[in-house]
């Protein structure tokens, strides 16, 4: 049986072609909202090694009499001439415009099928392993450009199947390691990365033998739109049972045409062995559509290729067209009339299944353009005080204060998000001593009392954002049918409204709700919101 294999998107195993299996829960690895966008580069790192061909000679047979993968003898491509490697492929990292880019992060993912060192074949569908040896596979190298050096990578382990019975078959890894700063320690981030000592079987084995790199880069770019960008990883299967992810904590633009990717790479098995679908729904649609470009089939998304931005991508060495089982792409989501993804959009499905061989799936990404600023804390900054600053003069629960400098007004905190009755500046009556401020309009609510504000700064537990005040308004209704109570202000500079579920003093109190998930009372999206306050007098809250 053919495997398939998948590291960028969210998939799932399945153990038999009924049922899925998550052998590692899917968490989110980055998130982060910037001005720029992500891109990847990634190859494969074993070929079909023939008569006249090495397997560093590019494999571009694409037509129905393509050969399985199990078919051909699978040995590592090493290109480098360094003796310390046995594996080595390459890729190019191109930006345009690059001197207005940024990289902020840099993810590397490698996997490989690795039941045995080697095998052969010893007679029709019998298959001896040549060599059972396995060595650990958790640190590779890896050479920057303009770097003549390899650096040595220590990965972290996502998951390893050998001895789990569902995967003991073709015993799938997959590992991961954060080389951000690795990379802004370069003279150059852009130009050729070269992988090494990558490990898998070689050989020809029952359902194939695949393995695989792939690096995914988010980077900064002030011209361009602001987006929210979240990863996952995990390990899964994939057959006929459909596997869903969920993604929220974002709010699309409220006006104008939603711009959406989603990126994977993958152990996928075969270019002839169709099934392979990947859907996508947001919130409120009905229905999932089934997503496609130019070089990959509605019915066979997985198809043994790297492509990027609908485009194959030979920017690598080798640059086959036909990797043989690994999957790496970016794809954007056709969006017509936004009739996939909708303006104030706040959550999206994306949705794995196939009706042929299953796959195996590791890491996922989905970017789509936000209204912004929105600033999110990920796992792996959570020990860092990532602030972002609201200025004064705010709206808040959809009541504009509409005070002098000297005249603040502190007003107990609703608990829903109605419009307060508070009297215009020309009812507003200083006290001698200018420490109160009393309201004597008939339209004014006389239970409310004003006093001057002095304080620094509060950190939110932020739930979601919203353009529109009815859409705020429903969302914090779901979340009082939960039982959990929201707050809400409005940012005058963007005109949007914060949902938010708790607002604390000190940093610390709110990293530890955040870590804890409110207590865990809440287990959807959330980020911390520093909003920095001056002590003048023209800050309000409520």
């Amino acid at each position: 049986m053919n495997i398939k294999f998948i590291p960028l998107l969210l998939f799932f195993f399945i153990s038999t072609e009924i049922f899925s299996q998550v052998a590692v829960p899917f968490s989110v690895r980055r998130q982060m909202y910037v001005k720029g966008d992500m891109t990847m580069i990634a190859n494969n790192i074993v070929n079909r090694q023939e008569f006249l061909n090495s397997p560093n000679t590019p494999y571009n047979k694409i037509d129905s009499k393509t050969k399985l993968n199990d078919e051909f003898d699978m040995q590592y491509i090493d290109i480098d001439t360094d003796k310390t490697t046995f594996s080595s492929s390459s890729a190019k990292l191109i930006l345009d415009k690059p001197e207005q880019k940024k990289i902020l992060y840099a993810g590397l993912y490698w996997s490989a099928t690795y039941t045995t060192k080697s095998s052969k074949r010893t007679g029709i569908n019998i298959f001896t392993a040549s060599d059972t040896t396995r060595e650990s596979f958790d640190k590779i190298k890896i050479k920057l450009p303009n770097e003549n050096q390899y650096n040595e990578i220590h990965g972290n382990l996502i998951f390893d199947g050998v001895k789990d019975s569902n995967f003991s078959e073709s015993a799938p890894y997959a590992m991961y390691a954060d080389i951000t700063e690795l990379v802004k320690k370069s003279s150059s981030p852009l130009g050729t990365y070269t992988v090494a000592n990558i490990k898998s079987t070689v050989g020809v084995v029952s359902g194939g033998i695949s393995a695989g790199w792939s690096i995914f880069f988010i980077y900064e770019d002030t011209s361009m739109s602001g987006k929210f960008i979240t990863t996952y990883d995990g390990f899964s299967g994939v057959t006929k049972t459909p596997v869903d992810i969920n993604f929220s904590g974002f709010q699309t633009l409220p006006v104008g045409k939603i711009n959406a990717k989603v990126a994977c790479a993958a152990l996928e098995g075969d270019f002839n062995l169709g099934g392979d679908q990947l859907s996508f729904k947001s919130e409120n649609a009905l229905d999932f559509t089934k997503l496609s470009d130019t070089n990959r089939d509605k019915v066979n998304i997985f198809n043994s290729s790297i492509t990027l931005d609908n485009n194959i991508f030979s920017d690598r060495v080798p640059n086959s067209m036909n990797t043989l089982g690994y999957d790496s792409f970016i794809m954007s989501i056709q969006n017509p009339n936004n009739s996939i993804i909708e303006n104030n959009s706040n959550g999206a499905t994306l949705n794995f299944k196939t009706f042929g061989d299953r796959y195996f799936v590791f890491f996922n990404a989905f970017i789509v353009e936000v209204t912004p600023p929105i600033q999110v804390i990920s796992p792996e900054e959570l020990n860092r005080e990532k602030e972002f600053y609201v200025e004064a003069n705010q709206k808040v629960h959809n009541v504009e204060l509409n005070l002098s400098k000297k005249e603040v007004a502190v007003v107990q905190e609703s608990t829903v998000a109605e419009t307060v009755n508070v009297a215009p500046k020309k009812d507003f009556v200083k006290s001698k001593n200018s420490a109160e401020v009393k309201i004597s309009s008939k339209n004014a609510n006389n239970n409310l009392s004003y006093k001057r504000a002095s304080f620094n700064k509060d950190y939110y537990l932020v739930a979601g954002v919203f353009q529109v005040p009815s859409n705020a308004t429903k969302f914090m209704k779901k979340l009082k049918a939960k039982g959990v109570q929201s707050y809400s202000f409005v940012n005058s500079k963007n005109n949007l409204r914060y949902v938010y579920i708790s607002k604390n003093k000190t940093y610390k109190s709110a990293f530890n709700l955040y870590a804890s998930k409110v207590n865990g009372k809440y287990k959807q999206e959330i980020w911390i919101l520093g909003v920095k306050k001056q002590t003048n007098s023209s800050l309000v809250e409520i």
